[in-house]
């Protein structure tokens, strides 16, 4: 099948082509003279349904799938014998011609060809590793906030009002025009307040007040609220105020450590230390990778496909526009336009996706099979009980075990990448580090 170049601009590639009418008729003949062979209808004998007979029933059909797989094959072979590796899906379109009629077809076909990404000379970047001290100041203040979580709650005096981190205990009746819902209603809640264990707006309505003090307390269900009778409705909860109580920290001792399963306090520091030194190094890793790509993305250039970019453009505005919706529900019809931050922060994704696949892939840098069911196994264990159901899944979603794949994938580039860096390790203070790291990494 000849092909004929319409358009060669860039990236973008668009070529025609045409399927004969007499090929098409063979090509559909033949596909109905298999299926004749195993094919039964009612007053002829298995097989011997006459071939007229079988493209009266099934001719219009048979000629579409024919189209079909003679388009795919003919797109397959051209990219094949091109050697193109298309950055998307290329868009086929009808020409000329009916495919329900019989005569000769043109399509055409256009794409976007991945780019040549050039080899980088990593030996021109210099990334610094931090290595966080971890000083005793951190320990003390990871201590207080244990004594903090293991507070015991006394009242206050009956002329006190509550306070963020005051615990009340209420009676409360819920009611949506008028009417008391189920679950809605409760005696003797312990309520943390700023524990945000309530809808929103609900434990703020009840900061400053007093004992024995009743406050309708007015909020908006969610919209993504998990019973949907419920869900973005405007509600009035009757709550009566019984007992303020405020909380007091845990003393800092053996018994404290005992609570959180260590033998005496000396080994709940270690542990904390511990923890602390892996938390650090994590934060560390993901400072120096944002280095990296902020240093790539300056110093790699090569043609982007726009199909790729827009894309990405409509994935972050479309992220964008659920995320607004969620919390303004007056926005529902509303649209968003990718803003020029948008539109950058596309082609920077675009940029880095294909320069670390490209890396990956001249280097002969895989997931392995361990490495994946690895994943695949923490993954699943976050739906305990219904570990099979996340397996099958998987099974009929290829989308979704490359989502599995590409963050290992990635980190294995990654590490490939500071091989070759060898970059400088610094000691820096955990004061140092957290300024650094939050500059850094607000920096979208």
């Amino acid at each position: 099948m000849k092909f004929k170049e319409i358009e060669s601009k860039k990236l973008l590639r668009a070529y025609e082509f045409g399927i004969a009418r007499d090929d098409l008729n063979k090509k559909v003949d033949q596909k109905l003279e298999i299926a004749r062979t195993s094919f039964q209808m009612k007053g002829f004998r298995k097989g011997r349904t006459p071939l007229p007979m079988m493209k009266k029933m099934f001719g219009n059909s048979t000629r579409g799938e024919v189209i079909q797989e003679l388009v795919d094959s003919s797109i397959r072979d051209h990219l094949e014998k091109k050697d193109h590796r298309p950055a998307s899906r290329p868009s086929v379109d009808l020409k000329s011609g009916d495919i329900n009629e019989e005569n000769d077809l043109i399509f055409t076909f256009k794409y976007e060809v991945l780019p040549e990404i050039p080899e980088f000379d990593y030996k021109k970047l210099s990334l610094n590793k931090f290595k966080v001290q971890i000083d005793e100041k951190s320990v003390a203040k990871a201590l207080d906030e244990l004594a903090n979580s293991a507070c015991i709650f006394h009242p206050k005096t009956k002329k006190s009002r509550a306070e963020k981190g005051d615990q009340v205990i209420i009676d409360f009746v819920g009611s949506i025009d008028g009417q008391e819902f189920e679950g809605g209603a409760a005696q003797d809640y312990p309520l943390v307040l700023g524990s945000n264990s309530f809808i929103p707006g609900f434990e703020e309505q009840l900061v400053g007040c007093k004992e024995n003090e009743e406050v309708a307390v007015k909020v908006k269900f969610p919209k993504d609220y998990g019973s949907k009778n419920l869900a973005g409705k405007d509600s009035i909860f009757a709550c009566k105020v019984k007992t303020i109580n405020a909380p007091k920290s845990a003393k800092i001792d053996d018994e404290l450590a005992k609570k959180f399963s260590s033998k005496n306090l000396s080994e709940l520091k270690d542990n904390i230390r511990e923890r602390l030194a892996n938390e650090y190094t994590t934060f560390s890793r993901s400072l120096l990778k944002k280095d990296l790509m902020d240093a790539l993305e300056k110093n790699v250039e090569f043609e982007l496909p726009q199909s790729l970019i827009d894309a990405e453009i409509k994935q972050i505005t479309t992220a964008e526009l659920e995320n607004t919706n969620k919390k303004d529900s007056d926005n529902t019809d509303k649209e968003l336009k990718a803003s020029a931050h948008q539109k950058k922060l596309a082609k920077r994704r675009v940029t880095l996706g294909l320069f670390f696949a490209e890396e990956g892939s001249r280097n002969g840098i895989q997931v392995s099979e361990k490495e994946y069911k690895d994943a695949v196994l923490r993954e699943a264990s976050q739906y305990p009980g219904k570990e099979n159901d996340f397996f099958k899944f998987l099974d009929g979603n290829p989308s979704a075990k490359e989502q599995i794949r590409a963050p290992i994938f990635e980190e294995k580039v990654f590490d490939f990448m500071m091989k070759l860096i060898n970059p400088n390790e610094k000691n820096i203070s955990f004061d140092e580090f957290k300024k650094k790291f939050d500059k850094t990494m607000g920096e979208k």
